[in-house]
């Protein structure tokens, strides 16, 4: 069994179909997944969602392209959260410079946010930062082209981040881990890494201590080889946990076995809650 440590059951191309995945999991080899959070509204349906499944768990938090959604009702809000073993972590946070513009429109959402500015995103990313800190949660990163400000806020932060870090969908080589492990982060890899194009996945695999491996599969997003181009499910994480496995040199089963007691000690779950 495997842990598929990030997921968006709750996007428009799987919501429909969210609650039979989550029926499903165990039949497909998961034991449970983490329903990440990407704005506002999407963390109260995520508290909702996992609260009904015993095998789902949630973080709350606003992604950097839906920066301008950060508020001070919803700090409000989360704090009123603390406590709730379903909610383990704050995220997705952080930055993604990658569409380089102040404008995202995301017909999936059905959104248009005209300000994802780099000044607005550090500043959300580092409300989140303190945010996790009061909550006595650990910090869920996304870091697209922007490595050099990622590690720049989180080291200048350290104070506020004693409950942990992960990188997720790690896109980095091997210098990256190396500069980020200074911080005892976690990496998470996904799909991604199946590509002919992912050069220094290989690389930055075997760099990071096997303490601090995770998996995902940022569903709906990057189907691994050999579905890519579907709409992912949590059941293809295990196509990450074979390809790791090959770097590696070691057996899926103890791919399994390590990411499955990294992502529980790092999301703090010790068994299903619901």
């Amino acid at each position: 069994m495997v842990i598929d440590s990030h997921v968006h059951l709750l996007d428009p191309r799987l919501r429909e179909q969210a609650d039979e995945i989550v029926k499903n999991l165990k039949k497909n080899g998961v034991e449970c997944v983490v329903e990440i959070s990407a704005d506002v509204s999407e963390s109260r349906e995520s508290v909702e969602f996992a609260g009904r499944h015993k095998n789902v768990y949630c973080t709350i938090g606003v992604h950097p392209i839906f920066a301008d959604s950060f508020c001070d009702e919803f700090e409000v809000w989360a704090l009123e959260q603390k406590g709730n073993k379903k909610i383990v972590a704050v995220g997705e946070c952080g930055l993604d410079y990658y569409h380089g513009v102040t404008r995202f429109s995301s017909e999936a959402r059905g959104s248009f946010h005209m300000d994802t500015s780099k000044a607005l995103q550090r500043e959300v990313f580092i409300r989140q930062i303190k945010l996790s800190e009061k909550m006595g949660l650990p910090l869920v990163v996304h870091s697209r082209d922007a490595f050099d400000d990622t590690f720049e806020i989180l080291s200048g932060h350290m104070k506020y981040l004693k409950h942990g870090i992960v990188l997720h969908c790690f896109s980095g080589g091997a210098e990256e881990v190396e500069r980020f492990k200074a911080l005892d982060v976690y990496f998470a890899f996904g799909g991604a890494i199946t590509y002919k194009n992912a050069g220094m996945s290989a690389d930055a695999i075997k760099a990071v201590p096997r303490d601090r491996l995770m998996i995902e599969t940022d569903c709906p997003y990057l189907a691994p080889v050999p579905i890519r181009g579907t709409v992912n499910e949590p059941k293809n994480v295990k196509y990450v946990a074979e390809h790791i496995a090959g770097v590696l040199g070691i057996s899926f089963d103890e791919v399994a076995k390590l990411t499955t007691a990294n992502t529980k000690k790092f999301y703090n779950i010790e068994k299903p809650v619901g």
